[in-house]
C-alpha cells in the first residue's frame, strides 16, 4: 500500500509541481524554522517575553517582539501553517490571553516539548482562559499552535478535514487504525506523520521533498479526496485544448499512466499480467482520417486468389473489443446476463460470484473473485485508455458516425448497430444476440482528446459532440518551466550559468502576445518550447535566449503571421518583449 501512497504523492505533488503552493511551502518552512529558534532560546532559560529569545527571527527587529510573535502564532488570519478559518479570537480575548501568566507559561512549555502531554496541558489552559474571559471555542487554533511547533502533526488542523483524510487512508488499507479508543487528533496526526516520514524516508535524505511539505500532501489528499478515491469517476472523455507546446498530449500520457498505477496498487491480484502499454492506445487524426479507420469498413484482400472487399474493425472497434471483455462475458451469462450488464455500475462481486469459472472465464474473474462481496465490479475491471491526438484535424461527424448515442451511454444499454453491421461475422462483431450484431463503448473506456486552438476553434465542434466531453483548457505554465529551469541550474556545473530567467522571458512574450489583436492567447508559446533544452550548459542566459528564439520561436510566430502583413512589424516587437 505504500507504493499507492507514493503514486498519490507523484499525482497531487510531483506531477503537478506548478499548482502546489510555493508561497504556502516557504512561509511554512520559515515560521517553524523561527519557532525552532525560538524553543533553542527557551531550552537556555530565556523567557518567551524576552526580546533575546526571538534573536534571528523577524520578531527581534519589532517593538515587541513577544507580543508580535504570539500575534503571529495564535491570531493572524493565516501563519504559514493554515488559516484559521472560522476560528477566530478576537483582538481583546488575544490581548487578554497573552497577558495570562498560566496561558504564557504552557504555551511556552508546548513550544520548548510539543509532547502529547504537553498539548493536553495547553488545550487545558486554553479552555480555562477561554471560559474565564467568555471567548468562543476555538479547537483549530489550538490544533494550529502545536502545528508550528513540531512537524510531527500535520498542518491539517481542523478536526473534520483531517479525520476524513484519516478514515479514508484506513478505508484503503494504507493505514492501520490507532486501537486506543480515546485517541484524539494529536495521536491520529503523529501516526500519518510517522507514515508518511518512513514512506519518503530516502527523498528526504536527499532533499527531495520536506516534512513540510509532506504535512502539505495530507491537506491536498483532502482537497482531492473525491477524485482520489476513483480517478475514473470523472468524465469519461475530455478534450485538452490549447496553443501548441502546452503539454496537452504528455499530460494524458501521464495521467493515464499515474491512474493506472493506482488502480493496479489497489487490485495487484487482478489481471497482474496486465500492464498500462497494454491498456492505451494513441491515434493522431488528420484531414483524411475517416470511419472506416475508427469503427470499421469495406477493404480489399485476396481470397482464392481473387480481389474482394471485406469487412474489417477500426481501431477504435478493436481497441473496445478488448477492453470490453469484461462486460461482453456478463452480457453472456444464461438467462440473467443481459440484465446483470445492463446494471454494470450497480453491478457487485457478490452478484456475480456464482458465475465465476464457470460462464465467466476470462483468467482475471479469479482476482476479482477473491474481492469482497460488496465491492463493484466496474472499479475492479482494468481501465483502458483511448487518446486522440489533434482530434479537429478530422471531420469528426464523418469519423464518429453513430458513436454519438454511445459516447453518452456506456454499456450494453448503449448498444448501437454500425453501418456495415449486417456484413460483421462473430469475428467482427463486438456484441451478439441471436442473429443480430451490435457495437457499444464499455464503462472502462476513457476517451481523451487533444487539439490545439489554432488548427481550428474549439466552436467548430458540433454541439452535440461538445457536451459529450469535459473541456480543459491547457495554457502556457511559467511556473512549470521555472521550476524545472531552477532544478536545471542547481545541478552541479551549472549554477554559473542560470537559465531560470527563461521563464520571465516567456511570461513576457505571452503577454504581448495575448495583446496582439490578430493574435490572442490562442497563439502564445507554449512552456514545452523551453524544456528539456539541448544546448550547451556553458551557454550564458542571454545566448540560450537567443537560440531559442531563433530555432524555435521565432519560425513558430513567423507562420503564425504568414500572410498578415504584418510580420516585419510584430517580429521584432515580440523579440524586445522576449528579452533582446
Amino acid at each position: 500500500m505504500m507504493s499507492r501512497l507514493r503514486n498519490l504523492y507523484t499525482y497531487l505533488i510531483t506531477n503537478n509541481a506548478a499548482e502546489v503552493d510555493r508561497g504556502w511551502l516557504a512561509d511554512y518552512i520559515e515560521f517553524t524554522s523561527e519557532v525552532e529558534k525560538v524553543r533553542a532560546s527557551l531550552k537556555l532559560q530565556l523567557d518567551i517575553r524576552d526580546k533575546s529569545t526571538y534573536a534571528g527571527t523577524r520578531f527581534e527587529l519589532t517593538s515587541d517582539p513577544w507580543a508580535a510573535f504570539a500575534e503571529h502564532l495564535l491570531y493572524k488570519k493565516a501563519n504559514g501553517i493554515s488559516s484559521r478559518g472560522q476560528s477566530v479570537l478576537s483582538d481583546d480575548n488575544f490581548q487578554l490571553f497573552i497577558a495570562e501568566p498560566n496561558f504564557v507559561a504552557a504555551l511556552a512549555e508546548l513550544i520548548r516539548d510539543p509532547s502529547r502531554e504537553n498539548f493536553s496541558k495547553y488545550w487545558e489552559v486554553w479552555e480555562a482562559t477561554r471560559q474565564k474571559h467568555r471567548a468562543k471555542a476555538n479547537p483549530l487554533l489550538i490544533n494550529r499552535t502545536v502545528a508550528a511547533c513540531t512537524t510531527k502533526v500535520t498542518s491539517t488542523v481542523n478536526v473534520p478535514d483531517f479525520d476524513r483524510v484519516y478514515r479514508w487512508l484506513v478505508g484503503e488499507g494504507i493505514l492501520e487504525r490507532l486501537s486506543d479508543p480515546n485517541a484524539g487528533w494529536y495521536d491520529r496526526n503523529v501516526q500519518v506523520m510517522e507514515m508518511l516520514r518512513a514512506a519518503f524516508a530516502e527523498e528526504l535524505e536527499i532533499g527531495e521533498t520536506s516534512e513540510q511539505l509532506l504535512s502539505m500532501f495530507v491537506w491536498y489528499l483532502f482537497e482531492n479526496i473525491e477524485n482520489i478515491s476513483n480517478p475514473f469517476t470523472l468524465k469519461k472523455q475530455v478534450i485538452k485544448y490549447g496553443a501548441p507546446g502546452t503539454g496537452k498530449t504528455y499530460t494524458a500520457m501521464q495521467s493515464t499512466k499515474l491512474f493506472f498505477d493506482i488502480w493496479r496498487d489497489k487490485y495487484p491480484n487482478i489481471a497482474p499480467e496486465l500492464t498500462h502499454l497494454q491498456c492505451i492506445k494513441v491515434v493522431q487524426f488528420h484531414p483524411s482520417y475517416g470511419y472506416e479507420d475508427f469503427i470499421e469498413g469495406l477493404r480489399p484482400e485476396l481470397r482464392n486468389g481473387q480481389p474482394q472487399l471485406a469487412l474489417q474493425n477500426g481501431v477504435f472497434k478493436e481497441f473496445c473489443r478488448r477492453a470490453g471483455t469484461w462486460e461482453i462475458e456478463v452480457h453472456g451469462i444464461p438467462s440473467a446476463g443481459p440484465q446483470l450488464a445492463a446494471d454494470w455500475q450497480g453491478l457487485t462481486v457478490g452478484d456475480l460470484k456464482p458465475h465465476i469459472g464457470k460462464e465467466l472465464k476470462h483468467p482475471s474473474w479469479d482476482g476479482i473473485g477473491t474481492l469482497g462481496d460488496s465491492e463493484k465490479v466496474a472499479d475492479a475491471v482494468p481501465p483502458f485508455f483511448f487518446i486522440i491526438d489533434e482530434i479537429n484535424r478530422a471531420e469528426l461527424s464523418r469519423v464518429l458516425g453513430e458513436l454519438m448515442f454511445a459516447i453518452e451511454y456506456r454499456g450494453v444499454k448503449g448498444r448501437i448497430s454500425t453501418q456495415y453491421a449486417q456484413l460483421n461475422t462473430k469475428e467482427t462483431a463486438m456484441l451478439t444476440t441471436g442473429a443480430e450484431f451490435w457495437f457499444f463503448i464499455p464503462h472502462n473506456v476513457y476517451i481523451i482528446g487533444t487539439m490545439n486552438t489554432i488548427d481550428r476553434s474549439v466552436e467548430s465542434f458540433d454541439l452535440a459532440l461538445r457536451r459529450r466531453f469535459r473541456w480543459e483548457r491547457a495554457d502556457p505554465d511559467i511556473d512549470a518551466v521555472r521550476l524545472h529551469l531552477q532544478k536545471r541550474d542547481a545541478e552541479p556545473g551549472n549554477g554559473s550559468h542560470p537559465w531560470a530567467g527563461l521563464a520571465d522571458d516567456l511570461a513576457q512574450l505571452n503577454e504581448r502576445i495575448r495583446k496582439e489583436e490578430i493574435l490572442g492567447a490562442d497563439y502564445e508559446i507554449g512552456h514545452a518550447y523551453l524544456m528539456n533544452l539541448r544546448y550547451p550548459p556553458t551557454l550564458t542566459h542571454t545566448e540560450v535566449r537567443r537560440s531559442v528564439w531563433g530555432d524555435s520561436i521565432r519560425p513558430l510566430l513567423e507562420e503564425y503571421l504568414r500572410g498578415s502583413g504584418r510580420a516585419e512589424t510584430l517580429i521584432p516587437e515580440f523579440q524586445k518583449a522576449f528579452g533582446f
